[in-house]
């Protein structure tokens, strides 16, 4: 009986180290799958991130604290305002929660190549 015992905790010993990996770091861009992370254009991405995560909000007359997000224009101010970049990536916005690693890769990748439309 105690031969059991002891042969089915190191079973179980063994186990778990066979589980335990450590995961490599990832480049940001690794998780954005068939996106061309080397051209970013407010047009052809950063445009439909502001349809799906902010407009609902900041648009119109009355945007929610005054920060409008509906045309190029408003959403380059706020980037180059700084605060639009660091509210997603600290996760205050969207408050329908933080968004993915790929989304804010590529938002950056835009301010940092310019804000290109």
């Amino acid at each position: 009986m105690l031969r059991a015992a002891t042969c089915l905790q190191l079973l179980m010993m063994g186990t778990s180290l066979l589980s335990c990996k450590r995961e490599k770091p990832q480049p940001p861009h690794s998780a954005c799958p068939g996106l061309d992370t080397t051209t970013i254009t407010y047009n052809g991405y950063v445009a439909q991130v502001m349809r799906w995560h902010c407009i609902s909000c900041h648009s119109g007359t009355n945007p929610s604290g005054g920060v409008r997000l509906d045309s190029y224009q408003e959403v380059r101010r706020s980037a180059e305002q700084g605060d639009w970049y660091r509210v997603m990536q600290n996760g205050s916005m969207p408050p329908s929660g933080k968004l993915d690693d790929c989304t804010l890769a590529s938002l950056k990748k835009w301010i940092d190549t310019g804000y290109p439309q």
